[in-house]
């Protein structure tokens, strides 16, 4: 990524009018190339414009809007601006933009624009269907006659609406697979893609093939390069590396694990002792991954750039080659491991009175599991060593006092309902399931948020230049729209400009038995910022908290990577790093908390997919579910499994008219009103597995939302 010339912008800013780049050149001093450069740029992001007479000013200045092009699910393109303002149709095809291209618009009075500019295409390779034509034999006097191919493809993302033709060697490409394409030419006016193929994903009717799809589409690699999996293999196992003296052993501390049954990288290990006064030292133990993968080296710019690891249903690509993540820096039972261990003294009263961090090698004593531990806590006679079985019970105690401690602050608790999904051998879901948080998943998650709040008090106290895992407080309007959702929900509430996150916690308590609760939970997850990476100490609103990071996971997120060796540069003093480091701090939070949102929206439209494919299959049942979302087209309901599909007002047994203020759609002719939150039967209509959408018919309603 190139670095921005901000006193450049600030020269350009300032102009009133466009300037050419001689006249920059006399403003900045600078020489011709690197003044290119840096205008090319700033002009690539958008933050600048170059005028059809070859002047450059802010965006603004020509009349323009800097943004990114998107597209609907009914394949309308529209272009996002950058200043948060509402999205703008794009009303002409003169130009045609990809998902995520960088823009310039003109904007009209209607509501829509105009492209002026495609400053940078996002995406440089995409997945698609390939289908290869047979197209006859070509005849001629001296050759014999050879068979015509005609290769042309299908965006497996439907954002992506063009035609692609595609070139260059496809014997390694069957007809009706998938393949990793890259781009040659972007689409024009009358003319498609033209692209080559790079590799197979696998047959177009395989769920796998398509997971994999999903994942190259948000640029998630399904394939690490060759020189990153050789760099990664040829790491070795150092007990006690020479750099690290100061690295001490805790291989005889009762340390364990406690991990999902289908995890494979451990990158959290715990361990607890009571102390005199009635109080627990903690043990927070965490993979030394930042030991092995080393700053600039081939595998650490792989994993920057994917920034984490995406988990889809039954298939994850990890951010780390399997070498490290599976093997040397998974916190495996009854190996030698590296690790960075934090001990935290925890008072009575549940609060951090003193920490140690230091470089460890530690050796866990078991590979728990959470169905396990919960049965353990449960009373069944789990066949644990004695000196684990003490352990969980004294970190069941701590646990639950951290619970109360959390709660008396006022932290919200969004415990969401998520699928899990049964998958066959073919990948295809037979099964949705909600399963509940247990004992065991909650009490790992309140040491690790601990531990992760101590960590960032200590990046904190010490000036240390870091990335910290901020959620701003929420805009006055949205807490408003909260209100009046909870108003037409028959509970008014009043929460004010700026309320505490335990105002929240209180509306959640109140209605954790009403059967609109997931309605509720995801109104009021929409009132709320993104949760996002900053170098500045903003704090965490939903945990209530002021100083927060993520620390816990560096085999999966590269900003926990990034906190580790900021860490040890303050435990080594290394001052030089740290100023170094400082600079890179604003664009390193930027483009993790990119990835991160990259990540969930993959995350999400693979689950969309696999519901679509579960659904098929249940065509004309019948089923229970809440409405979860109103709009002028219609509504959109809810199942208890998540699953979630559209009832068109096409289908419905009315005429109904769109009340925007109540959200709410009213019967012309009996007066039938639906709204958020109502219980209804729906008859399942259809599913599209491509496009991840399902449709609804209604049946009834079964409760009114305000009964």
């Amino acid at each position: 990524m190139n670095e921005i010339n901000e006193s450049l912008y600030e020269i350009i800013q300032r102009a009133n009018v466009p300037r050419t780049i001689n006249e920059l050149a006399d403003l900045s001093g600078m020489d011709y190339a690197a003044l290119q450069r840096d205008l090319d740029a700033l002009t690539a992001c958008g933050r600048i414009a170059l005028s059809k007479k070859g002047k450059y000013a802010l965006p603004e200045k020509l009349g323009m809007v800097s943004g990114v092009a998107a597209f609907l699910h009914n394949g309308a393109a529209v272009c996002r601006p950058d200043d948060g303002s509402n999205q703008l149709r794009i009303t002409d095809g003169r130009l045609r933009p990809m998902p995520g291209d960088r823009i310039l618009v003109r904007p009209d009075n209607a509501g829509g624009c105009t492209i002026e500019a495609i400053c940078s295409r996002e995406k440089r390779t995409l997945a698609a269907c390939v289908r290869i034509e047979h197209m006859g034999r070509g005849k001629g006097r001296r050759i014999a006659a050879v068979e015509r191919l005609r290769a042309t493809a299908v965006a497996c993302d439907p954002r992506i609406p063009y035609a692609i033709d595609l070139d260059g060697d496809l014997s390694f490409v069957r007809n009706n697979e998938i393949a990793l394409l890259e781009i040659d030419e972007y689409p024009q006016a009358n003319r498609p893609i033209r692209a080559h193929a790079l590799r197979v994903l696998g047959n177009a009717g395989s769920m796998l093939s398509r997971l994999r799809a999903t994942a190259e589409e948000h640029d998630f690699p399904t394939e690490f390069p060759p020189d990153v999996e050789d760099a990664a293999r040829s790491l070795q196992w150092e007990p006690m590396p020479g750099p690290d003296a100061q690295r001490i052993d805790l291989r005889d501390r009762v340390i364990f694990t406690i991990d999902g049954a289908g995890s494979r990288d451990f990158d959290d290990a715990v361990s607890i002792e009571s102390l005199p006064d009635g109080g627990y030292r903690l043990g927070v133990h965490i993979a030394d991954v930042s030991h092995y993968v080393r700053p600039g080296s081939a595998v650490d710019r792989e994993a920057c750039s994917r920034g984490t690891s995406l988990y889809l249903p039954g298939y994850t690509v990890p951010m780390l080659p399997e070498a490290l993540s599976n093997d040397l820096c998974s916190l495996m039972p009854n190996v030698d491991r590296l690790a960075m261990s934090l001990f935290m003294d925890v008072s009575p009263a549940g609060r951090v009175v003193d920490h140690f961090l230091t470089r460890s090698i530690i050796r866990s004593r078991a590979r728990l599991t959470y169905d396990g531990v919960n049965r353990f806590f449960e009373g069944d006679p789990e066949p644990l060593p004695e000196e684990v079985a003490e352990s969980l019970l004294t970190m069941r105690r701590l646990a639950q006092r951290l619970q109360e401690q959390r709660k008396e602050r006022g932290a919200v608790d969004f415990e969401m309902e998520e699928a899990a999904f049964v998958l066959d051998e073919k990948y295809e879901p037979t099964e949705i399931l909600c399963p509940k948080r247990g004992e065991s998943e909650r009490l790992i998650e309140e040491f690790m948020l601990l531990a992760n709040q101590t960590v960032a008090r200590l990046a904190m106290d010490t000036q240390l230049p870091f990335l910290y895992r901020i959620h701003e407080r929420p805009d006055p309007d949205r807490i408003h729209a909260l209100e009046a959702f909870m108003n037409l929900a028959g509970d008014p509430v009043y929460l004010g400009e700026h309320p505490h996150p335990g105002m929240l916690q209180k509306i959640l308590d109140k209605h954790a038995d009403d059967g609109r609760i997931e309605v509720i939970r995801r109104t009021m997850l929409r009132a709320l910022k993104k949760a996002q990476y900053s170098e500045k100490p903003v704090g965490h609103y939903a945990l209530a908290l002021s100083d927060y990071c993520h620390f816990t996971s560096p085999i999966r997120r590269y900003p926990d990577l990034v906190v580790h060796r900021m860490l040890k540069l303050l435990l080594d003093g290394g001052m030089a790093g740290i100023a170094k480091a400082e600079k890179r701090m604003p664009e390193l939070a930027k483009d993790c908390s990119q990835r991160e949102q990259e990540s969930v929206r993959a995350e999400r439209e693979a689950d969309d997919m696999l519901k679509a494919a579960w659904m098929r299959h249940q065509i004309g049942r019948k089923f229970n579910g809440t409405i979860s979302g109103v709009t002028s087209w219609g509504v959109y309901v809810t199942l208890d499994n998540t699953v979630e599909g559209l009832v068109h007002v096409s289908d419905l047994d009315d005429y109904y008219v769109y009340d925007d203020r109540r959200q709410q759609l009213i019967g012309s002719e009996r007066g039938q009103i639906l709204r958020m939150g109502q219980q209804v039967r729906v008859r399942a209509l259809s599913a599209s597995v491509e496009r991840g959408e399902i449709n609804f018919e209604l049946v009834g309603v079964l409760a009114d939302a305000q009964a």
